[in-house]
């Protein structure tokens, strides 16, 4: 199990940590990604995973999205309360800042009538930072945030997250004696070493019966069963025109990068 949850002194704030190593190898595997553009898209993974493991309802989905004028032009990630983690970014690599002016806009779907829709402006040019301008802007919640994206060449040899997030009724000593992102940094080293229970346990005394372990990965939910409906909402004519003029009807999924393709073959299957 690679998340955990539990809540500590006394009650008073919510704790995640999460060891997202797999799952952000996967991604950045799948997108053929390296460099900042790998440790980018690997923090955000991260940060989907805890805002996954949030969600109050079985049915619930979220996701993320960064628009800027920066490298990371747009950047979506999504995610689902079985904790099915998933993206996909446009990266521009002349820019010269990673973020430049933007926008973060998150919409969470609780499974209830309507989706909220939170967004910030950008605040800087740390991913940290602007996921903590989003907490304290959009939902008024202060939250103390450290991610990390450890490369071993275009390998990732370690991602991971610790969230601290304090409920309305934490008492002042309680918020004095809160790590800081950068205090959570050094504490994710031993998330790396000993894993998310280890930690828990060590360095926030958070006892084994009070925690909820769960495992996130990275899984698009498209499959080519799911696609063959999409495909006969367009219709047997417009089907035949595009195999017609293009030999095949190819339909690209960017949120695991594979390429789905029906022939001619594959018209009497759609449109018995």
């Amino acid at each position: 199990m690679n998340v955990l949850r539990t809540l500590i002194y006394g009650g008073e704030v919510s704790l995640t940590i999460a060891d997202t190593t797999k799952l952000v190898n996967e991604g950045i595997t799948r997108h053929g990604l390296k460099g900042e553009a790998a440790i980018a898209f690997g923090k955000t993974l991260a940060m989907l995973t805890y805002m996954s493991a949030s969600l109050k309802e079985r049915a619930g989905e979220i996701s993320l999205a960064f628009r800027t004028e920066g490298k990371l032009l747009n950047l979506c990630a999504s995610g689902n309360a079985d904790l099915f983690i998933r993206g996909y970014i446009d990266w521009n690599e002349s820019a010269k800042t990673l973020l430049g002016e933007g926008s973060l806009t998150v919409v969470r779907d609780d499974g209830y009538n309507r989706p909220f829709v939170g967004t910030c402006a950008m605040t800087g040019s740390e991913l940290d930072k602007n996921f903590e301008e989003y907490y304290r802007i959009s939902e008024q919640l202060p939250t103390n945030i450290a991610t990390t994206v450890i490369m071993d060449g275009d390998a990732v040899a370690f991602s991971g997250i610790i969230v601290l997030q304090p409920l309305p009724f934490a008492s002042v000593q309680t918020l004095e004696k809160l790590k800081s992102g950068e205090e959570l940094e050094k504490v994710l080293k031993s998330v790396q070493t000993f894993g998310v229970l280890e930690t828990a346990k060590t360095e926030f005394s958070a006892l084994e019966n009070e925690c909820i372990l769960r495992e996130a990965k990275y899984q698009c939910n498209c499959s080519r069963e799911y696609l063959t409906s999409v495909l006969v909402s367009l219709g047997k004519a417009q089907f035949s025109q595009i195999i017609q003029e293009e030999g095949e009807v190819r339909v690209h999924c960017h949120y695991c990068n594979t390429d789905y393709v029906f022939t001619k073959s594959d018209e009497g299957i759609l449109f018995p």
